[in-house]
């Protein structure tokens, strides 16, 4: 009962969103209701596994060939380490960086586009300051224009979350709505902890 009672907070905050449209194709080819990315750093880790495990073989019979094995390695890794920094800095630039209305089933935010009602969306959400990534697709319920004229405001239904990340969501969502009550209890101590 705790678990569903969570689920149904709902606070302002402030995320990184990520979101893609996703065609009808890609909707109806995945039964998959999540675009959760490969982690590219366990696919190489398990490549590395299997290189030291052929190069332990191949020591002791070409000792030439495994140590130049060994240096092709290494300046393989060396790359894609400075790949890897690029990535993760295209990522943080990806994410928008904005004010959310969010309950674990779903949010509303501003969008720069409309979007019509059934759309479905990838999201990568990034929960602040913890820099967690939530994965999961959106239905757009409805998407009205904000009254400024400059984007629309869309409300959206999650779907297909993990359960992982729907629960690192309801933590977040949860540990937020704590942060802002002692807040308004005792703003001092709530700065306090935000600098923490």
């Amino acid at each position: 009962m705790q678990r569903d009672r969570r689920r149904y907070f709902r606070i302002n905050d402030t995320l990184g969103v990520a979101y893609r449209i996703l065609s009808e194709e890609e909707v109806q080819q995945s039964d998959d209701l999540n675009e959760r990315p490969v982690d590219a750093r366990n696919i190489i880790a398990g490549f590395d596994n299997q290189i030291d495990q052929l190069l332990l073989q191949l020591r002791p019979k070409d000792p030439v060939v495994s140590e130049l094995v060994e240096i092709l390695n290494q300046k393989l890794n060396s790359i894609l380490d400075q790949l890897n920094l690029e990535s993760d800095l295209v990522q943080r630039i990806a994410h928008k960086v904005q004010e959310v209305n969010i309950s674990a089933c779903g949010m509303a935010f501003v969008v720069e586009e409309e979007l019509p009602p059934g759309t479905v969306l990838s999201l990568d959400l990034l929960l602040l300051p913890a820099n967690l990534h939530v994965f999961t697709r959106g239905i757009v319920i409805d998407s009205t224009a904000v009254e400024s004229g400059e984007g629309f405001h869309a409300r959206l239904e999650f779907s297909g979350m993990e359960s992982q990340d729907q629960e690192v969501l309801i933590q977040h969502i949860v540990q937020r709505q704590s942060h802002l009550i002692r807040s308004l209890r005792d703003p001092q101590e709530a700065e306090g902890e935000g600098e923490a």
